[in-house]
């Protein structure tokens, strides 16, 4: 239980209204429910998809729909996308990328690249008219299992969250989140599901190997961003399916 709640407060605003208190070697068997909190995040959307379908414009409730993501996660994953790319749009060497991604402001990369993305989701949700549940569902579960992916035999680009992950993943642990993510998404989404987890893991570890040549390793922020663009990633690809 303390793993499960762990994972919770690791990658959402729950449990409220008091934090609670774990130890670093908890954060690696939390992994193994970090797919298990997407789908819970998922049923959360399908629920208010349910509630706004009666009354709301596909647009409007695509767009209460990301906002809710978003409050449910803190805006953690938008920050992480935002700072990883003010540090590679910043360029230069590898301690100048890391102390862009440290910076607590937003700069013109980071915002370029939250609201586009935001806008992907958005469009790519209003465009998924039948069985909309089964991308709310699918999308914030392979968003989570990508974080565990990249921190599978990954290399931390500094001391954070990032690097307490990596330090206390073990293959056993990435191999239960892993069963149990191609378990549901096959339910979820049958043989496209697959086709699905499979992009994102090509997308995981090709970011992975680019992150460990450029900055020798990874950061809190790349989780956040890979989790992002995975996520919207489904989205988009689910919508351009359904036309």
């Amino acid at each position: 239980m303390s793993s499960f709640l762990a994972a919770l407060q690791f990658l959402t605003l729950f449990p409220l209204p008091q934090r609670i208190a774990y130890a670093a070697a908890d954060l690696g068997p939390a992994a193994v429910f970090f797919p298990v909190i997407g789908l819970l995040l998922g049923l959360i959307l399908v629920l208010m998809n349910a509630a706004l379908e009666p009354f709301a414009s596909p647009v409007l409730s695509s767009v209460v729909l990301v906002t809710v993501l978003a409050l449910l996660t803190r805006g953690f994953h938008l920050d992480g996308l935002g700072d990883t790319f003010d540090g590679m749009g910043a360029g230069g060497e590898r301690e100048r990328v890391l102390r862009v991604m440290d910076d607590s402001h937003t700069g013109a990369f980071g915002l370029i690249a939250i609201v586009l993305l935001l806008l992907f989701k958005i469009h790519a949700i209003e465009n998924i008219e039948t069985e909309r549940w089964r991308a709310l569902l699918a999308a914030p579960l392979l968003g989570r299992w990508a974080m565990v992916l990249l921190a599978h035999r990954a290399r931390p680009a500094k001391s954070g969250l990032g690097s307490t992950l990596v330090d206390h993943l073990e293959t056993k642990h990435f191999v239960a989140a892993t069963l149990i993510t191609v378990l549901v998404i096959a339910v979820v989404l049958r043989g496209a599901g697959i086709a699905m987890m499979a992009s994102v893991a090509v997308f995981t570890i090709a970011s992975k190997q680019f992150f460990h040549r450029r900055l020798g390793g990874v950061t809190g922020d790349i989780f956040g961003a890979i989790n992002e663009i995975s996520e919207a990633s489904v989205f988009v690809f689910l919508a351009l399916g359904a036309r």
